[in-house]
């Protein structure tokens, strides 16, 4: 059995080798696993590793059990390894880290429709009888940001398992893990999802700003769940860094299966191959964009063609074709295409 070692405080190492299908042997115990009980030790080093199954090596050669080392490795890879075992290593293992969950279009009115009132204010009656009022979904936002900011995945984050006390928002039940390296941005959107179904546009922008305001690293978390993002190529565009952003896309078009989320990467794809000057591979990515949306999208090839036909002209300097191109998808165009002509104007992300 060929496996890297890596030491309990390196399970961001072992989380990039594993998501390569390769095994790791986790040699020791984080040094802050103390934080949590001796009974959710195997999840918290699942999910510090995430996407992952792990089992002790003890369970596996028959010897007197003991937590370490610990085998670890992709699910199919570590269930493969415990079922060749004999006896058969005693529950739970192998132990699994949570499904993450890759596309959240289920609930795109939340963000496709943004509210036009200010924050939602709850008035809530404390034991005393005296009132506060909460803005209760910002500070939602703000507590589950810092748990992530933390390295403590909630768990279980549906709105029953929040309250209030005094003025604050506080956590009420909760399956917490904590993790001995950052979460990954995936962990962290699939930490959210319970939250989403019970959220209208203004709630989810209250949580959003709430959550970004804290925790800045958390824009990766909600390009994740808006965009579809598992590269970080929305990041790359909005800082201006075509050339990555490009590579990025072109990263997650390798594996991403999903009609509509290709089409979503094909129109920013088009997007920053113009904004980075290359202009004919633009024109070639916006083609193979509205053939794909024909296929996967229908209602949406006339806005998603147009919206980035418009691009293309203008950084090209044609503000006629520009204008041609929003005409009919916007009722300013005029106003649009003045507005992305500025010097470092702020070219949209495309989102469907």
């Amino acid at each position: 059995m060929d496996m890297a070692a890596f030491s309990g405080d390196e399970m961001d190492a072992a989380r990039d080798l594993i998501a390569g299908g390769h095994l790791a042997v986790i040699t020791s115990a984080p040094s802050g696993e103390l934080r949590s009980s001796k009974l959710s030790w195997p999840r918290d080093v699942a999910e510090s590793i995430g996407e992952c199954a792990v089992v002790p090596i003890s369970c596996l050669d028959n010897t007197e059990f003991r937590r370490y080392p610990l085998a670890a490795g992709p699910k199919e890879s570590i269930r493969f390894l415990c079922a060749a075992a004999d006896p058969l290593p005693p529950d739970p293992f192998p132990y699994e880290s949570a499904q993450l969950r890759r596309h959240y279009r289920a609930f795109r009115e939340l963000w496709l429709n943004p509210p036009t009132q200010g924050p939602e204010i709850r008035l809530y009656t404390g034991s005393a009888g005296s009132s506060h009022v909460v803005a209760f979904y910002l500070q939602l936002g703000e507590r589950l940001a810092q748990l992530h900011s933390k390295n403590v995945l909630h768990g279980d984050a549906h709105i029953g398992n929040w309250g209030v006390i005094g003025e604050r928002v506080v956590v009420g039940d909760n399956h917490a893990a904590f993790l001995s390296c950052p979460p990954s941005p995936a962990q962290c959107a699939t930490d959210i999802y319970p939250l989403l179904p019970a959220l209208d546009p203004r709630k989810w922008r209250d949580f959003r700003l709430g959550y970004v305001s804290t925790w800045q690293a958390g824009q990766r978390v909600i390009d994740q769940i808006q965009l579809g993002d598992r590269t970080g190529w929305a990041m790359a565009f909005r800082t201006a860094r075509y050339a990555e952003c490009l590579d990025l896309i072109v990263d997650q078009l390798q594996t991403e299966t999903d009609g509509a989320m290709r089409v979503l990467l094909m129109a920013n794809l088009a997007l920053a191959a113009s904004c980075a000057g290359r202009h004919e591979d633009a024109k070639r990515f916006h083609a193979e964009t509205v053939e794909l949306a024909r296929t996967h999208v229908p209602y949406a090839v006339k806005s998603v063609g147009s919206t980035v036909d418009g691009v293309l002209h203008i950084r090209r300097g044609d503000r006629a074709g520009a204008m041609a191109a929003y005409r009919d998808v916007v009722p300013d165009p005029e106003h649009l295409v003045a507005q992305l002509s500025k010097k470092n104007a702020q070219i949209p992300i495309v989102n469907l």
